[in-house]
């Protein structure tokens, strides 16, 4: 074993539990496991192969394989690095084949019979789809300026804005399913880039902090929304931008201005995500630990430079600290953030969160199979927020 393996396994308490399973493979595997945490990377969706394009009448079917391609409902289909985007509607027929959609649009680029591409839950390319007025701005965080749009509504209320924070890997463009609902409530929507998106600065190292370095571009949006005029503050928040909200919310600096919270598939227990994930990996109980503990003491390079608090990112802590209704969307079916932490949050606060779980949809892909639905929920919600109290 390398001095640095031997090093950390001491000083972190594991040699003796590392001994009995293979000291060298449990290092290298917490390493790992704690490295794909706060790592960026842009190809965080479910990859497909397009096996074929045919006409069918009028319309263009694609024959598709690979990991959920036959989910319930219309999706993005991502290609050629994100520089290609078409959308595809909902399953017409599934089978050894492949899964049938139809090709609704191509935005941009061109599909190709036999390449890779990759599908999103995300949907609408450009805020101005919508049909509001939008305004592209940058605005001011700790590390520099970043990027985001303005999403004005025909008519505003009360001077009320919404700031949308997307999830790791994911572009701004994943929250745009969020701003129709809150516009009809009169609502005004920033939605925002954070450190490491193309579009704002790196964060440290060039890491994430898992949610807890990027509530603080949360913090910042917000303080933009305030110039601007803004008087309440609805947080929106999806997968890890829903751990981003809830931290900005439970403990920002302008947590005064903020009336709820809205998430979709949130990572809300950060140290039980990982041990999910090594156990998804068949890896031994002891490389989660590792990976959570090398984290925590910043062993492990992330976005906090002294290291990540876990102990701070679960359902317990953010329920003793909420003071805001929340509404979470989250699904039985999420394969990536498994639905209990949503779950003991809702049972830690049922005075304050609403939980809507749904049997069917996949991670950030709630939306897809029922937008009605969770569209009118999400409005419903906005509409009855109170103002918030008066906290010190």
């Amino acid at each position: 074993m390398e001095n640095w393996q031997r090093n950390a396994a001491r000083a972190l308490g594991f040699a003796a539990g590392a001994a009995a399973v293979g000291a060298v493979g449990v290092v290298a595997g917490g390493v790992a496991l704690a490295r794909m945490a706060v790592t960026p990377e842009r190809e965080a969706e479910s990859p497909v192969t397009l096996v074929g394009l045919q006409r069918s009448g009028s319309a263009t079917v694609a024959r598709l394989r690979g990991v959920d391609c036959d989910l319930p409902g219309r999706y993005s289909l991502v290609f050629d690095g994100g520089a290609g985007h078409a959308r595809l509607g909902p399953v017409l027929s599934s089978g050894p084949e492949g899964t049938m959609r139809e090709l609704l649009r191509v935005d941009r680029g061109a599909p190709r019979e036999g390449m890779r591409a990759r599908l999103a839950g995300w949907w609408y390319v450009a805020p101005e789809e919508l049909g509001y007025a939008t305004e592209r701005i940058e605005y001011p965080t700790e590390l520099g300026d970043a990027e985001a749009w303005i999403v004005h509504p025909p008519r505003t209320r009360k001077k009320r804005w919404a700031v949308h924070v997307h999830g790791r890997g994911a572009p701004p463009e994943e929250t745009l399913r969020g701003v129709a609902p809150l516009a009809r409530a009169g609502i005004t929507s920033l939605v925002i880039s954070y450190r490491n998106d193309p579009g704002a600065p790196s964060g440290a190292y060039g890491r994430y902090g898992v949610g807890v370095s990027e509530a603080r571009d949360v913090d910042a949006a917000i303080a933009e929304a305030r110039r601007r005029g803004a008087q309440r503050v609805t947080l929106f928040g999806w997968s890890m931008g829903g751990t981003a909200a809830l931290v900005s919310a439970t403990r920002g600096e302008h947590r005064d201005a903020i009336d709820g919270l809205i998430l979709d598939s949130p990572a809300i227990d950060w140290d039980e995500l990982l041990r999910y994930h090594a156990a998804g990996r068949r890896a031994p109980k002891l490389v989660a630990e590792l990976g959570i503990r090398l984290l925590w003491q910043g062993r492990v390079r992330g976005g906090e430079a002294g290291g990540i608090a876990f102990d701070g990112l679960n359902a317990a802590a953010f329920g003793r600290e909420l003071q805001v209704p929340v509404l979470v969307h989250a699904s039985e079916q999420d394969s990536f953030v498994p639905c209990s932490g949503a779950q003991r949050l809702a049972a830690a606060r049922p005075d304050l969160v609403q939980l809507r779980l749904q049997k069917r949809g996949e991670h950030v892909k709630l939306w897809n199979v029922d937008p009605e639905r969770w569209e009118r929920a999400t409005e419903q919600f906005a509409r009855a927020l109170p103002r918030p109290a008066w906290r010190g």
